[in-house]
């Protein structure tokens, strides 16, 4: 783990510490939880749109970007299929399936 990562985990060490575990998690949830309600299929739709208009417009305009405007929407569709899911699940998938890289 990096110097900055160590950093990074320590500053949240001390929020959980601040808050205690109890709101820690549920500080977490919520934060989750945001994304959640947020990732409506309306939402989804009008951002796609705007991914859409905006490449047609950078490519008027010459400009390549990083992520293809294909990719940018399969990345919106995958967290509004994700955000069927409670943060809590989404938790424990987390922990038992995905290695984090550097933590």
């Amino acid at each position: 783990m990096g110097d900055n990562m160590k950093e990074r985990m320590d500053e949240i060490r001390n929020i959980a510490n601040k808050y205690g575990p109890v709101l820690f998690g549920m500080g977490l949830t919520h934060l989750v939880d945001v994304g959640h309600r947020h990732l409506t299929d309306i939402f989804v739709e009008e951002t796609i749109e705007k991914i859409i208009a905006e490449s047609e417009v950078d490519a008027a305009n010459g400009v390549t970007p990083v992520m293809s405007p294909g990719f940018q929407c399969e990345i919106l569709r995958c967290a509004a299929d994700l955000a069927r899911f409670s943060p809590w699940t989404l938790f424990a998938y987390i922990k038992r399936h995905m290695e984090v890289g550097g933590i």
